[in-house]
């Protein structure tokens, strides 16, 4: 009998599933796939943390985001670290109190921390920040002033960012624009809600796309075929989103929309732990001014 030879690509095993059960996308489609299904799994496991029994998850939505507008207002304003400090410790005490826990809010924090940390290093050098030296080379010098400076300048954004991060996580994106739409103009709100549900028909489009592409492919594309398909599908995509954001609009004029989102109301008046809330966050920004 005639030996029975296997193809070359079927005893490749460079995509197979790696120790724990994943897969390891190592081509450029691949990667794509990867990383669009990574944002849709994003925003639905925020949409999990919001709708947990937590003391943050319970405010009403209104007093809930002028509340932390309240916070993030008086980290903007305040001026002493031990004060931002304590503001940091408050937001990651009710993360773990609202059960989300610290690695949820560590994995959107950190990213922007570490921005920020390269954006600062130039301000702890000399050269911008002139003050006592603590160590150079080359004519350049890290000095006091400016590494407190710097500092002081990442522990006010990385604060921001963690009370941006935990409103995000305990509120569902209908109570937050719901919420948003009581506090700022109704056209913004509108504009915001159709950019963010419009952001994640893009991502599934782009998914589609990059499946589609999968399935029809026998062998590895070359990187460079891979990023002109990549490149031809992003044009794709925009004349989508001329076409469809005309079609929508169209649509919407001619059903009598006027600008602003009429949905069932179901807000509830303030509960004593919201005023309790309010107030809180209130005395924040009245100490603010202090520091």
């Amino acid at each position: 009998m005639e030996e029975i030879k296997l193809p070359e690509w079927f005893k490749d095993s460079r995509d197979q599933t790696r120790s724990g059960g994943t897969l390891r996308p190592s081509g450029f489609i691949e990667k794509s796939i990867a990383g669009f299904s990574a944002a849709v799994i994003k925003a639905f496991s925020t949409e999990e943390y919001a709708s947990r029994d937590g003391a943050l998850q319970r405010l009403e939505p209104r007093a809930k985001l002028a509340g932390f507008f309240l916070l993030v207002a008086a980290s903007a304003i305040a001026g002493n670290a031990l004060f931002l400090s304590g503001v940091l410790l408050f937001a990651v005490a009710m993360s773990i109190k609202t059960g989300i826990g610290l690695a949820p809010l560590a994995k959107r924090v950190l990213p922007a921390a570490a921005f920020t940390f390269v954006l600062a290093l130039p301000v702890s050098l000399n050269v911008v920040t002139p003050g006592r030296e603590l160590a150079g080379a080359f004519g350049l010098a890290i000095t006091g002033e400016g590494l407190m400076t710097a500092g002081f300048f990442i522990l006010r954004v990385t604060t921001m960012v963690t009370l941006a991060s935990l409103l995000a996580l305990t509120t569902r994106q209908a109570d937050f624009f719901r919420g948003l739409g009581r506090i700022i103009p109704g056209f913004f709100v509108t504009a915001l809600f159709f950019t963010f549900r419009y952001v994640f028909i893009l991502i599934k489009t782009a998914q589609d796309a990059a499946l589609a592409r999968k399935s029809r492919t026998v062998q590895r594309a070359a990187l460079r075929e891979s990023q002109r398909w990549f490149a031809s599908r992003a044009a794709l995509i925009l004349k989508r989103s001329f076409q469809m954001a005309e079609e929508v609009n169209m649509a919407m004029i001619s059903r009598g929309f006027s600008g602003r989102i009429v949905s069932a109301s179901n807000a509830a008046a303030f509960s004593g732990r919201d005023y309790l809330w309010i107030g809180f966050t209130s005395f924040v920004l009245f100490m603010s001014f202090g520091t």
